[in-house]
């Protein structure tokens, strides 16, 4: 599988997926958006690897949306590049296995979206973020449900109407990121802590992700409910079993 605006690693449990074209600082163009949704959907089936980390080429995460194409598109063909913008938040939203940003740099529009939309996020001390297009005369849509779920509405609404970016300190204590390293260092505090992700069963990730998704918008008890049921169906998985006998085994080793 080859790419021209990707770079794609698997040392598994963990694939690597980079933002790779830094002289434009990983912006989402159509070329690469298709990318993204190709290799995904090929990393989905294979069950080697268990943690997929995104990261950006150069001194950017990434720049947002592709000014090159916005520039030449009518609205209405906006609208139909929108529509696989929305194909790729879900895909990544919705995805089976654990997703981690390693935010290298700046993180803008698109980019930031792209954090939010990730499980888990690790960002370097000179990372920024910030959602531009509010100053462009555009509306900030699509992040909006995402950014709620992560921020809140105040917080949000000083993001998006202001346009104006925050350092990886603020975005830390908004709880847009789990942590902040050193210059340099994102990728690989994100490969380790994929490492001590990927220890667990890939089965038991995907009921807790799923069950982490679907409660945020239910009703209290419904939640409890819903939980209680899939906490049933992920132990009827074989995988369940067999690391219950594993256990159970080492304790009767070490009597």
């Amino acid at each position: 599988m080859s790419f021209t605006r990707l770079l794609v690693e698997h040392r598994p449990p963990v694939a690597i997926i980079t933002l790779h074209e830094p002289e434009k600082r990983n912006p989402f163009s159509p070329v690469l958006i298709d990318e993204l949704v190709e290799s995904l959907t090929a990393i989905a089936a294979n069950e080697e690897i268990v943690v997929v980390i995104f990261t950006g080429s150069g001194t950017a995460f990434s720049s947002g949306a592709d000014l090159r194409v916005i520039r030449k598109v009518t609205p209405m063909e906006d609208r139909e590049e929108y529509d696989r913008i929305l194909a790729m938040n879900r895909l990544i939203w919705n995805y089976p296995k654990v997703t981690i940003a390693a935010v290298n740099g700046p993180a803008l529009g698109l980019g930031s979206n792209l954090v939010g939309w990730c499980d888990l996020a690790i960002a370097e001390e000179g990372a920024t973020f910030g959602y531009p297009e509010v100053r462009a005369g555009i509306a900030s849509a699509s992040v909006v449900p995402t950014l709620m779920r992560a921020v809140g509405r105040k917080a949000m609404n000083e993001l998006l109407l202001t346009g104006r970016p925050i350092t990886a300190a603020d975005a830390w204590r908004l709880g847009l990121v789990n942590r902040v390293v050193a210059n340099g260092e994102s990728l690989a505090a994100a490969i380790e802590l994929g490492g001590e992700v990927a220890r667990n069963t890939a089965h038991g990730l995907a009921f807790t992700k799923e069950v982490v998704r679907t409660t945020m918008d239910m009703e209290y008890n419904k939640a409890l409910d819903y939980a209680r049921d899939v906490r049933l169906i992920s132990r009827l998985h074989p995988a369940f079993q067999a690391r219950i006998d594993k256990y159970l085994s080492s304790r009767e080793e070490r009597k």
